[in-house]
This record gives C-alpha cells, structure tokens and sequence, in this order.
C-alpha cells in the first residue's frame, strides 16, 4: 500500500514538471511581461502551441496504448475465467459420472456369473494373466465376448468410465489432477485395486486393442 502511494505521488510530481517545466523554463528566460504586449502574446501562443502540442500527441498516445493493453488484459482475464468457470463445470459433471458409474459397476461385479460364482470372482479368475501376449490368446478373447454377451454392463459401464479418467488426466491444472487422483481413488474404494484392474484387463481383450484406452490401473496395460 505504502509502494503504491509512493508510485502516485511520483506520477504526480513528473505530469507537473511536464505540464509545467516549459510555462517556468519561458518565464524565466523570457520574463512575464506579456500581458500588454500583443506581439509578446503571439509570440507565447506560437511557444505554447510548439510546446504542447507534441506534448498533448504523446500523451494521447501513451493513453491509447494503455487502453488498448488493459484492454487486452480484460481479455485475457475473462477468457481465464471462461476456462475456469468451463473447466469446474466438466469436473462436477465428471465426477458425478463417476459416481453413478461406480455404484452401477459395483452391482454388476456382485451379480451371478456363474452357479454360486459372482461376476467379480470369475473376472479375477481369469482376467489377471502374468504378461501382456496372454490378453490376445483366443481363449480369452472369447471369454470376454461370451461375458460381454451374458451381461453387457460390465463392458459398457466399464467403457465409459475409462475416457472420463483419461479427460481428467489429460488436464494440466491441478484442480484436474486432484479430480483424477480422487476419482480413482473412488473407484478403488468402491470396486477394490484388483477389480479395476480386472476389468481395465476385460476392456482390453474385449476391444482387442482397437481402441486408443489410456489404462489407469492394470500393471500390464500401463507399461505398454
């Protein structure tokens, strides 16, 4: 604050030596007696006009420039502000999805898969291979077909949640970051470390590798 009224008093002082340097630099080399002398008046006329005039030119200028860069510095803060306000709203709807997605998943892991198997146990049976060649052998693309024919939500639910990790983390802010951390984190309370990772598998051998899916929780899928 203190700064700030330093700087006005110091903008002050410079227009008055501007403003008035040349009226004080006359009157002392050429004195005041120009009241009743006419051609001392034409004579300061013509000295005011030469001084000022240029002088009024640069000042204008220096006006315009400052309206045109503060001008330019509304946009710029309205267009970051635009961003933010867009930015928040995708979060907010994107962590909902998650949400609604996640409940859903949970019901169909714990569904009946097979006689007195649930759908989450035969997923970790079959869907956790040692290396990424085995997620490409026919048998297990077949399963995940067969899976995909019986209950189709397990797949589908499972499709729309992977862009909508991928558009958090594709952010560069750290309000994305801290959604996309949380958002998984979510997941993994709700569904378990191992299930995400399942079906991140399940996805992968069910599109067959079709389909550009940053991975978020398979080992196998995010050394690729």
């Amino acid at each position: 604050m203190k700064r700030k009224k330093v700087e006005v008093c110091v903008a002050v002082l410079l227009s008055a030596a501007v403003t008035l340097g040349p009226l004080a630099m006359y009157a002392y080399t050429f004195g005041t007696d120009v009241i009743n002398n006419h051609q001392r008046w034409a004579e300061f006329g013509s000295f005011l006009s030469g001084i000022y005039s240029p002088l009024l030119a640069v000042i204008t200028l220096v006006v315009l420039v400052a309206q045109v860069a503060l001008q330019k510095r509304q946009t710029v803060l309205q267009q970051q502000f635009s961003d933010h306000e867009r930015d928040q709203a995708y979060l907010v709807q994107a962590r909902g999805d998650i949400d609604f997605y996640a409940t859903r998943m949970a019901e169909a892991l714990n569904s009946i898969a097979l006689p007195g198997v649930s759908l989450r146990a035969h997923l970790h049976q079959h869907f956790q291979p040692s290396n990424a060649q085995e997620l490409d052998s026919p048998a297990l693309r077949q399963l995940a077909a067969n899976i995909h024919h019986l209950m189709p939500p397990t797949f589908d639910i499972w499709a729309a949640i992977c862009p909508i990790l991928m558009g958090m983390k594709a952010g560069k802010t750290l309000m994305f970051n801290l959604a996309y951390v949380s958002s998984s984190q979510k997941l993994i309370a709700l569904l378990s470390f191992e299930s995400c990772v399942v079906l991140d598998n399940f996805h992968r051998v069910r599109c067959e590798d079709q389909t550009k899916i940053d991975y978020t929780f398979s080992p196998l899928l995010s050394q690729r």
